[in-house]
């Protein structure tokens, strides 16, 4: 299965997102200012930053056995969520994430509906060392509706709307599964900016905030990333040494966090994928 998108990533200072999603977004578009100074010339930043689908604010949460067994064990995440104040049905998403390319493109599994699987890359920064340095790993998701009002119990209601997992090794059917960390995150995406990478390519970009319902009023997670389609998997030259031209300069800036850990890692308490 071909790629179909690259996403880059980047995690900010959430001291600097203080409040609710309303007092936040003038810190957003702090942000965004300070994003289209920084890339000046070197790449056209366009638009603004701004809450624009009520689908895209969210109630978040993850299912894992005690151990966590389907994230350390089978390189799987196992999500649920659906529009703030919604009492529809979840939108559930499994991925297999890992380093290896390959192997994630050799998964199977599905839902029954190809145009809800995706095959994306992510590059994410690390800690610099001189210059920043970048790395990339890969998933496979695919989306599902779970109807039932009552939360999955186990690994085997979790995985009832999948099927043909291959040789991935799976946790017993009948073990429980609970909110991982015990989190239930409110995620608001500010959508609207773009980057121009080249004359064909232009990168959606987006911020996202998650709040942790049960604890501290301010965001938990701030992440700012930008993301394009690609043809065949494959990108023009001129694209990908813009998007990493834009990478190496947004990493110096006082917004991003380049040691904060990721949504995953904020969720499992660290992200070996």
């Amino acid at each position: 299965m071909g790629l179909s998108s690259r996403e880059y990533k980047l995690m900010l200072d959430t001291d600097r997102f203080v409040g609710d999603v309303g007092t936040c977004r003038p810190r957003v578009s702090d942000f965004w200012a300070d994003i289209c100074e920084k890339l000046g010339d070197e790449v056209d930043a366009k638009g603004k930053l701004d809450v624009l689908k009520p689908k895209k604010q969210r109630d978040v949460f993850f299912l894992d056995t005690e151990g966590t067994d389907l994230y350390r064990l089978s390189n799987l995440v196992f999500r649920m969520r659906r529009p703030l104040g919604s009492d529809g049905p979840w939108s559930t998403t499994l991925k297999f994430r890992h380093g290896d390319r390959l192997l994630a493109a050799a998964q199977t599994f599905h839902s029954g509906d190809d145009e809800d699987i995706k095959f994306e890359e992510d590059v994410k920064a690390m800690p610099p060392a001189g210059t920043p340095r970048f790395w990339a790993l890969f998933s496979r998701s695919v989306e599902a509706e779970f109807d039932d009002e009552a939360e999955p119990a186990t690994v085997g209601d979790c995985l009832d709307p999948y099927e043909d997992f291959g040789k991935i090794s799976l946790p017993p059917r009948n073990a429980k599964v609970f909110r991982v960390g015990d989190l239930r995150i409110r995620e608001h995406v500010f959508e609207g900016g773009r980057l121009k990478l080249s004359e064909d390519v232009s990168a959606e970009c987006a911020l996202i905030l998650w709040w942790n319902e049960k604890s501290h009023p301010n965001p938990a997670a701030a992440e700012f990333s930008f993301r394009f389609d690609l043809e065949d998997g494959e990108a023009s030259a001129g694209a990908v040494r813009n998007a990493w031209a834009a990478m190496t300069i947004l990493c110096a800036s006082p917004w991003v966090n380049p040691t904060g850990p990721t949504k995953t890692a904020l969720v499992y308490g660290a992200a070996e994928v």
